[in-house]
């Protein structure tokens, strides 16, 4: 069975995160298929916590009317030492998250697909994608065919314009795309259990998180009289029961509790982990296919909804034909430093939950205690746990990214604040009475708020002047002149609505807010400022008439005006140096320590009458330094495909030295066909590099500390080389890669482990060893390298350590190039 075209989206699983990109997109008039694997919706609570943030999009969707009926407020979490409260966090009015179990999260969201016309189909697989273009590339009119399973066996190929995987930790669309999900699982396995007290002393709006040197605990009150108990299982307690769950409260927490009717008992493993890029081309990741951590904070279904709000409304622009491709490479540089975070913080939160020694537990209470004094936790992480203190930052080449040449003063006490600057959102209150946000606001046009100067009737020209220059965009953008708003919006919080827009916008002069549908401030400015705003709508939007009929243009295939410009639109191509120009082409990825400059000794001794070699850098590195990206080694494989397309590269063979032998191996992976041979210069091996523990603060600071690097440098080459050479080398290196990819780089090729699936691989393939280098040994390519390549080939250079394109260069020349030439 085959279909084509039925839909504009393909979502693949019905989690939270699954139906809230069905419903978003919906509601912008795009054509939605959801699939889910399962027979049926969880029957049990799992995630639990719903941030304002996130209680934001529900509203937005018309979903809150009844959400404080099945759901409990939270206003306070209480912290406890070995029994005796040290810290409160109180929920303040707007701040404060509900406990909403995730069944009934998705029964709402469910019931609102239902409404826009939707409809999930159970016990549907996903079986394979085809038709990806893994150099990362949207080609116009370009489709992706996903082989989907059925319940009753059938096999059905579906050819859709764009998919969504929403499938959860184990997705099966990520690994389809070849994308690494990098990270690392805690050791301790958790028990779960939700059940109710006996004869209940607690209140049912506080939070108890219990920390001792037995362990950690923590009691969630839950909707109907449950509460949902988390902790540390102890050493081989793989199968809890309730008793199991009785006792660690009873050692843990307050005493007294008696737990019965229990709802749910499981225990599992938690994981810290990141997909290396959220997108493939056409194919998007979200939620927990994307990124996993620790359920403390009860950040994980909140993360992966706002994702699904943030690419939702950006594919529907795209879509619609309303916005540039280029608005689609904003997803994964947004959404993943909210990821990585997440990761960080409640990475920190677990393991100090967890400390048992005696100056660790000292140390945690004191700074508590500090925090509780202080207030700190109300102030300052509540804000940020209820999702309104992020800031995107401004993608290159935007007006915002590139101004740097003034700052205003209503800029800088944005900034101070954090409050209304470019890259948050606006203030909710606000949005909603301005009627950019709420049920009724029409969810699909950016938006361009006028302020006036409160003081006198001033502005009136300025949202003149706003209406004429975003009139080529159609309906793809509105103007909101606050002035008219107290006119329609009437009495009560409405009536003053300038004098708050200036106050909460932090702006008493007359000027403009350029608002995408999400709510974030794209772009601020004055009078002065018109020639930046035409220039930022340019960049993300489609001229066209006013009065295209929308409607009919949702309806249409992906064919749009958008798709006929995407052949003239650019992509990021990687610098390369080329040298020579021979039919066989060699494309060259560097080490951690530098980028193409790090060959350069070699050049003089490669043969350019036969070949043609092209030493690319990676982001991060060398000319490509300021360029932004993931810094993954998954990454860099994408690039090095978008390279060769860009050089007209159909096949290729591949050398990777050091950091660059494990995306050379990637890119294998994702095109096998076009990769002729594959030689890995003192490689990192597909199953990645762990650096022991006491060796990691050797590498890790190498990021910031030149000494680091030097030391580094002279351990590879085997202490052989003189002091000059390896300062020289360092202080090169310092100028070649920075501390954020530096350290990025160094956490991608440590956790990255593709070996299972590249071994077998019938490429031809040579690994080569320096015999000073003491970290990437012959015995060691034996163990990994040389079982991953059944046609695979070890050699070892004399005199040479880690480098030797630089210490060897003849003797590598000839070895590379008599390999290449059989």
């Amino acid at each position: 069975m085959s279909n084509e075209n039925e839909c504009d989206v393909l979502v693949v699983g019905a989690g939270p995160t699954g139906l809230t990109a069905a419903c978003e997109l919906l509601r912008r008039g795009v054509r939605v298929r959801l699939i889910d694997s399962a027979a049926g919706p969880s029957v049990y609570s799992k995630a639990m916590l719903v941030w304002p943030r996130t209680l934001d999009i529900l509203e937005d969707l018309g979903l809150s009317e009844h959400l404080r009926d099945v759901s409990v407020e939270l206003r306070q979490m209480t912290y406890y030492s070995e029994k005796q409260p040290v810290s409160r966090m109180r929920m303040t009015e707007g701040m404060a998250p509900y406990c909403l179990p995730q069944r009934s999260t998705e029964e709402i969201l469910t019931a609102g697909l239902k409404g826009l016309g939707g409809s999930i189909e159970r016990g549907v697989r996903l079986l394979a994608l085809h038709g990806v273009d893994f150099s990362g590339a949207i080609a116009p009119g370009g489709d992706v065919t996903a082989t989907l399973e059925h319940s009753d066996g059938s096999v059905e190929r579906f050819t859709v314009p764009w998919v969504i995987g929403a499938d959860g930790a184990a997705s099966a669309v990520r690994n389809q795309l070849g994308i690494a999900y990098e990270g690392a699982t805690y050791e301790n396995r958790f028990l779960i259990t939700d059940a109710r007290i006996e004869n209940n002393p607690l209140a049912p709006d506080e939070i108890h998180y219990h920390q001792s040197r037995l362990g950690v605990l923590a009691i969630v009150p839950q909707p109907h009289g449950l509460y949902r108990f988390f902790t540390n299982a102890p050493a081989g307690l793989t199968e809890g029961t309730l008793d199991d769950m009785q006792r660690l409260v009873d050692m843990r927490g307050p005493g007294g509790l008696r737990l019965v009717d229990p709802d749910w008992v499981t225990t599992f493993r938690l994981h810290r982990r990141r997909a290396a890029s959220f997108q493939l081309s056409r194919v998007f990741l979200a939620g927990d296919a994307a990124h996993a951590h620790s359920p403390m904070g009860g950040q994980g279904l909140n993360t992966g909804m706002q994702d699904a709000q943030n690419l939702a409304w950006k594919l529907a622009s795209v879509v619609r034909g309303h916005a540039r491709p280029e608005l689609l490479a904003t997803y994964t540089p947004e959404r993943a430093p909210v990821a990585d975070a997440v990761v960080r913080d409640t990475d920190l939160q677990t393991r100090a939950a967890m400390w048992t020694g005696t100056g660790q537990v000292l140390l945690r209470d004191t700074a508590m205690k500090a925090l509780d004094r202080t207030r700190a936790l109300d102030r300052f992480y509540l804000p940020v746990a209820a999702g309104r203190r992020w800031v995107y930052a401004p993608a290159p080449g935007t007006a915002r990214g590139q101004r740097t040449h003034r700052t205003s003063w209503c800029s800088l006490r944005s900034t101070l604040r954090r409050h209304a600057r470019e890259g948050a959102a606006l203030p909710r209150e606000l949005a909603v009475d301005l009627g950019l946000a709420g049920p009724g606001a029409d969810p699909g046009p950016f938006a361009v708020l006028v302020s006036p100067d409160p003081r006198r009737a001033a502005g009136a020209d300025l949202a003149e002047a706003v209406r004429r220059l975003a009139q080529p965009f159609g309906r793809a953008v509105r103007v909101v002149d606050v002035a008219e708003a107290p006119r329609r919006g009437g009495r009560g919080r409405k009536a003053d609505l300038p004098r708050r827009a200036a106050r909460e916008l932090h702006c008493g002069r007359p000027g403009f807010h350029l608002v995408r549908p999400d709510g974030h401030i794209v772009l601020h400015g004055h009078r002065e400022d018109l020639d930046e705003l035409h220039a930022e709508l340019g960049r993300l939007l489609l001229p066209q008439p006013a009065t295209d009929d929308d409607t009919d243009r949702a309806t249409r295939s992906t064919d749009t005006p958008l798709e006929a410009t995407m052949a003239a639109t650019g992509r990021y191509v990687p610098p390369a140096r080329v040298v020579g120009d021979g039919p066989h082409k060699v494309i060259v990825l560097h080490s951690l320590f530098g980028g193409h400059e790090t060959f350069s000794a070699w050049w003089p001794y490669l043969d350019g009458s036969r070949y043609s070699y092209a030493f690319m850098d990676a982001r991060g590195f060398s000319d490509a330094l300021d360029e932004a990206g993931t810094y993954s080694t998954d990454e860099i494989a994408s690039d090095v495909l978008t390279l060769a397309d860009h050089l007209g590269w159909q096949e290729f063979s591949l050398i990777g030295h050091s950091l660059g032998g494990q995306p050379a191996q990637q890119v294998l992976l994702k095109a096998p066909d076009r990769v002729r041979k594959l030689i890995g210069l003192s490689p990192v091996p597909a199953s990645g590099m762990p650096i022991p523990d006491e060796d990691f603060p050797l590498f890790a600071e190498a990021a910031h500390k030149v000494e680091n690097r030097r030391i580094v440098i002279n351990l590879t080459t085997g202490d052989k080389l003189s002091p000059t050479w390896v300062n020289a080398w360092a202080e090169a290196s310092m100028k070649a890669v920075g501390p954020v990819a530096f350290r990025s780089y160094l956490d991608s090729f440590r956790t990255t482990d593709f070996s299972a699936r590249i071994t077998g691989a019938e490429v031809p393939a040579l690994v080569v060893v320096g015999e000073n280098d003491p970290a990437v040994t012959a015995e060691a390519m034996n163990e990994t390298w040389m079982k991953h390549y059944p046609h695979g080939e070890l050699a070892v250079i004399g005199n040479s350590g880690h480098y030797p394109m630089v210490e060897t260069p003849i003797a590598l020349a000839t070895l590379l190039e008599d390999f290449l030439a059989k």
